[in-house]
């Protein structure tokens, strides 16, 4: 949650623009992740950021109290009806190994939110006062502002704008117990790893946010007293037959209506926050709803008979938080946007400007240039980078030192780095928190003073489709100290044996220990880790096993 939060001020603060957002589950505190809580987004998951535009703001007919008698539109099941605007809320960004998807969603604001069903006098809730205060408290900040983004229901594309809740949600899911989490959690498995995946029962038509749905109703509805760390299996169970119900409740309301053209199919729940609104099927075929109703109906009573069964397979695939309690948070890895941003010249940087110096400094150390000048220009660039780049700062020091020929230089900068004792190394690594990086550039720089593999190696390519770099300036250091001998053979080979074992080695890691290790079953360990990585080895380090191991 607080990661979330701090994204989001470096995005405003290198923008200077504070209309974006980062919303859905990354923000949400729950279910960017399927198997640990560690901050890392599943391979399949993806990071949400919305962008208000300026100037477009939209008002409701019989709610809006603006002056200026602004053109007003009906609010109807949901949506505002306004024609002209495709129906697709966000235009997604690529996921790679090493960055999660993106999803950027483009909104209108709406001057104020429509009556919520939880909150309405009469509503009878088992959500705690606190929550509901705090849920009360979003309507009326300007911090979750209500908005409208480019979706519609089934057949209405183009002639309306979905009022979004997403900060409601947002207050909703953060507010959360761990034991109401947990439930979240594995409602969110259930329907994604077993109803609709390809190796589970691969039935399409259920979607994350009938879960959300599901998990708020269950909130709303149990009791507190039935909130118990035993009762989590029938709580589950419960969840599903409550899914179960709306699904056949659906289907029996399609049976009873005509079929006539206005008529909308797919409906399953209503919305939880808009009494007036309903929520549909995932992609499913106005002819074939109701084959879509009857798969998930019969699909979601296998799932509840086999439920101990498919608890066990959930369990089984969570990966347990580290005995280090490492949290992964490296926010110029995942940084939404990556179009560079001009720095100030003089003055302290702020953190959120550590990106465009550090990929400044990429950019001078890939030009032919090596006159006096530009070694003087770069060196004072570097060293405005603060100690939380410790690691990015050291290393791009070495690759000056390098770039303009002073071998013996680098070797102290990167000896010195590793030579601090034991309790000033982790005063500094609590500190050192930007040495992953992610770079958009329209080439690859070129560092060509490193050695051919090494070369290869940094920046790394995320994909040959699009020119997106990864840099981590901790690899970088290693393979500088075991380029230039500085460190000793112990230390260095030990570092290559924690790459080895580690489960969140990444590629450059990986690339590196490769390169250098003396180890044959170490070796076996670490190409099959980049095996599974789907990696492609660079020419220079298949040359160097070649040459060293004949492979």
């Amino acid at each position: 949650r607080g990661a979330a939060d701090v994204l989001q001020q470096i995005l405003r603060s290198r923008l200077n623009h504070v209309d974006f957002f980062v919303v859905g589950s990354y923000s949400e505190g729950w279910g960017n992740s399927l198997t640990t809580l560690d901050g890392r987004t599943d391979a399949n998951s993806d990071i949400d950021v919305m962008h208000l535009i300026r100037g477009r703001e939209y008002h409701q007919r019989g709610l809006c109290e603006c002056d200026g008698a602004p053109e007003q539109h009906e609010l109807v099941n949901g949506h505002i009806q306004c024609s002209g605007y495709a129906s697709n809320p966000a235009s997604t960004k690529p996921g790679f190994t090493l960055r999660p998807a993106l999803d950027d969603v483009f909104a209108g604001r709406l001057c104020r939110y429509p009556p919520i069903a939880l909150l309405l006098p009469n509503c009878v809730s088992n959500i705690s006062h606190p929550v509901l205060e705090a849920l009360r408290k979003v309507l009326t900040s300007a911090s979750s502002p209500c908005h409208v983004v480019h979706a519609a229901s089934p057949d209405r594309e183009g002639e309306e704008l979905r009022v979004s809740t997403s900060f409601l949600e947002k207050r909703m899911l953060r507010s959360l117990t761990t034991l109401q989490g947990q439930l979240f959690i594995t409602l969110k498995y259930l329907v994604k790893k077993v109803i609709c995946h390809k190796n589970g029962f691969n039935q399409q038509g259920l979607k994350s946010y009938h879960v959300k749905t599901i998990t708020f109703r269950m909130v709303d509805e149990t009791p507190v007293e039935q909130w118990k760390k035993e009762n989590l299996v029938s709580l589950t169970r419960q969840s599903l037959q409550m899914l179960l119900d709306c699904v056949e409740k659906s289907r029996e309301q399609d049976r009873q209506t005509p079929d006539t053209p206005d008529r909308s199919r797919g409906r399953i729940m209503d919305h939880f926050f808009l009494s007036d609104a309903a929520i549909y099927l995932k992609g499913a075929d106005k002819e074939r709803v109701d084959q879509h109703l009857d798969g998930i109906m019969s699909t979601l009573r296998t799932v509840i008979d086999r439920l101990p069964q498919l608890l066990q397979q959930f369990i089984g695939s969570l990966r347990p938080v580290s005995d280090s309690g490492t949290f992964y948070f490296h926010p110029f890895q995942i940084l939404p946007d990556l179009r560079p941003m001009p720095f100030t010249k003089s003055s302290a940087l702020q953190y959120y400007q550590i990106y465009d110096v550090v990929r400044e400094c990429l950019v001078r150390l890939s030009h032919s240039d090596c006159s006096p000048r530009s070694q003087e220009s770069l060196t004072e660039l570097i060293a405005r980078l603060p100690d939380c780049a410790l690691s990015a700062r050291e290393a791009l020091r070495a690759l000056a030192c390098l770039k303009f020929g002073y071998r013996g230089t680098a070797e102290r900068v990167v000896s010195l780095y590793s030579g601090h004792s034991k309790f000033v190394m982790r005063h500094l690594s609590s500190r050192d928190s930007a040495w992953k990086f992610c770079f958009q550039f329209d080439q690859r720089p070129k560092l060509e003073f490193l050695p051919g593999a090494l070369r290869e190696c940094f920046p790394f390519r995320l994909s040959d489709g699009y020119y997106y770099f990864y840099m981590n300036f901790d690899a970088l250091l290693w393979a500088l100290r075991l380029e230039l001998r500085t460190d000793r053979v112990a230390r260095a080979q030990d570092w290559i044996r924690d790459v080895s074992e580690r489960e969140d080695s990444d590629e450059q890691e990986l690339q590196v220990a490769a390169f250098y290790c003396s180890n044959l079953e170490q070796l076996r360990e670490i190409l099959k880790k980049l095996k599974m990585l789907e990696a492609v080895l660079p020419d220079g380090l298949k040359k160097r096993l070649q040459e060293k191991w004949h492979f």
